[in-house]
């Protein structure tokens, strides 16, 4: 398959991100909506309704994974955007003073079926790049739908802090947090106008069986990339709050954002040339195991210098895992899309939708806590290799 092919099917997972990512930046107007509409706890309601959304994603990623072997992955990157796009509108177009109390359900159900519809955007991208990939491509093609995905958190990111700071806030409360989300049906149309150019492949009938043992497998694969996300995303966001960064606070995860994506880009293309996927995750994975609690423990101190040093330690870290993540879950799934879907989106629903609630109760007794979270969320998959004999998984796709 031809590069321009592959650059335009991502498309639509960095509007994946670039949601997640609003609705992160956007959660501080939402709270002060439910707060005027007489919700005490906004905060926490908000942040209930982010982990609700994730309930839909195995539901999702199951009946979409069936649809795309069925009818074809083209066929379900389509349906998955025009899906995003109908959510989309209708969160920037929400009534609230029309629906008053009942505003938090309506949030839920657009989330619902964001949710839905990114159950299968990945495991269909991911299955559906690397069907006719040769292996010394493999990391390059992980890398890029890695970069995808935090590009469009970056893009977001930039978005909302210059909204910030050309709005009054009041502006931003009444109609500015809703200009990154007509924004966003840009993205959707151009992920639509790029999906419809792609070329067909083969369907695969279903000759493949659920196979329970490789879905387990997946979902321990999918663990790792999937509290790294939400912490990158979502927590990131949270925890910032708490760190001693003077003038550099507002751009301190933009800057780490951008910092990622090129360290991803470089991990990428030196693994196809001296190494493998495989081996590169289970590097970035020990890592972090190992010092996610003292350099989280750093994050938190005065020292301006040890805190950019442990935060460009845990951006490698990252970058490691991420730029495998997707060349790893296909080899797992065995390339089978609704293995590849249920996998991830239980991994995602009970790791993803719950990292920023843990993370927002962690970070009230300290930082290093929340890196203590992570070092057990990477030992679990530690273990499972131990226990299964299954620590690397071979290429055999």
């Amino acid at each position: 398959m031809k590069w321009k092919y592959r650059f335009g099917a991502v498309m639509g997972n960095a509007l994946e991100s670039y949601e997640i990512a609003i609705f992160a930046a956007i959660s501080p107007y939402l709270s002060a909506e439910l707060n005027r509409l007489g919700y005490e706890q906004a905060t926490e309601m908000v942040w209930g309704i982010f982990a609700l959304r994730f309930l839909s994603r195995p539901i999702g990623g199951y009946i979409i994974g069936l649809y795309a072997e069925k009818v074809g992955k083209k066929s379900a990157l389509i349906l998955m955007s025009f899906i995003t796009g109908l959510a989309t509108l209708s969160m920037a177009f929400l009534p609230i003073e029309l629906l008053g109390a009942y505003t938090p359900i309506a949030i839920l159900i657009i989330q619902l079926a964001l949710s839905f519809s990114f159950a299968g955007e990945y495991p269909s991208l991911v299955t559906y790049l690397f069907k006719d990939s040769s292996l010394n491509e493999r990391a390059k093609i992980s890398a890029m739908i890695a970069c995808s995905g935090l590009l469009g958190f970056a893009i977001c990111l930039g978005m909302v802090f210059v909204l910030d700071k050309v709005l009054p806030q009041e502006t931003m409360q009444t109609i500015g947090w809703r200009i990154p989300l007509f924004l966003g049906l840009i993205n959707v149309i151009i992920s639509f106008w790029f999906r419809a150019k792609l070329p067909e492949q083969p369907i695969n009938n279903l000759k493949n069986k659920l196979s329970i043992k490789s879905v387990i497998a997946v979902i321990f694969i999918a663990i790792p990339g999937a509290v790294i996300f939400y912490m990158q995303s979502i927590s990131s966001i949270i925890i910032i709050s708490h760190l001693n960064l003077g003038d550099f606070k507002s751009l301190f995860m933009v800057v780490s954002t951008c910092i990622l994506i090129s360290l991803i880009i470089i991990i990428g293309w030196w693994t196809d040339k001296y190494s493998s996927p495989e081996k590169i995750f289970s590097v970035g994975v020990w890592g972090g195991m190992l010092l996610s609690i003292p350099l989280y423990y750093l994050l938190e101190g005065t020292n301006i210098t040890f805190v950019f040093i442990a935060q460009f330690l845990l951006l490698i870290f990252s970058s490691l895992i991420l730029s495998a993540t997707s060349s790893v879950l296909f080899s797992g799934s065995l390339g089978n899309v609704v293995v590849l879907a249920l996998g991830n989106n239980i991994a995602q629903t009970c790791i993803g939708g719950l990292t920023p609630l843990t993370v927002n109760y962690l970070k009230n007794y300290g930082i290093a806590y929340i890196g203590l979270f992570i070092s057990l969320i990477y030992l679990a998959y530690i273990m499972y290799g131990y226990l299964t004999k299954n620590y690397h998984i071979k290429q055999s796709i």
